[in-house]
């Protein structure tokens, strides 16, 4: 087996981050990121199973510390804490804040990772959350006025488009402080749709 060499792997990763920023999961190369790193493609298979896994590399510290997050925020809500403290709007300004000290990541999950695991990033979290909503309308906690199959298709659809523009901003270049109130904006909106179901 070949002998690494010092450095190599993190110059990789910011060699390929700038690639997959220029040109998304699809449009890279394993080839040119290699040329630009100084090092071969077989440098790149040594240390990453292909292009994916090199993709993953990039983002999942990111990803994974933003689910932890997410996870945390949402266990904290659906227990009954919110209403002793943080709001879901507490939550979502939490989310764009950290986007945006990690632009160059959530840009890639959001816009560049088409043909990889991640590519379903936003459906994922829509999905989340809407099983939770599914769970805490069926143990009693919520109550609803319509029947239940017209209610699980809304916050279906509802989270859906609620995911798909959370981070619009960031992806659009807005300052975090036109982010900061579009959040604000777009969970009230929400908050009140799921208040009528």
């Amino acid at each position: 087996m070949p002998k690494r060499i010092i450095g190599v792997s993190e110059r990789l990763l910011n060699v390929a981050k700038e690639e997959f920023m220029a040109k998304g999961f699809e449009g890279a190369s394993i080839k040119e990121i290699a040329s630009k790193a100084a090092t071969s493609p077989r440098a790149i298979y040594t240390r990453f199973e292909n292009k994916e896994d090199l993709f993953c590399k990039v983002v999942e510290p990111v990803v994974l510390e933003f689910k932890a997050m997410f996870w945390e925020d949402k266990e904290y809500y659906y227990s009954g804490k919110s209403e002793q403290g943080r709001t879901p709007v507490d939550f979502y300004l939490r989310y764009i804040e950290y986007a945006y000290k990690h632009r160059d990541e959530f840009i890639l999950l959001l816009t560049k990772s088409s043909g990889t695991r991640y590519e379903h990033f936003m459906k994922d979290l829509a999905d989340a959350d809407t099983s939770r909503v599914k769970e805490v309308i069926s143990d009693g906690r919520i109550s609803v006025k319509n029947e239940m199959d017209v209610v699980e298709l809304f916050v279906r659809q509802i989270s859906y488009a609620f995911y798909d523009n959370l981070f619009l901003p960031l992806i659009r270049g807005y300052s975090l402080k036109d982010a900061k109130e579009y959040i604000t904006m777009m969970v009230d909106f929400y908050m009140k749709g799921i208040d009528t179901i």
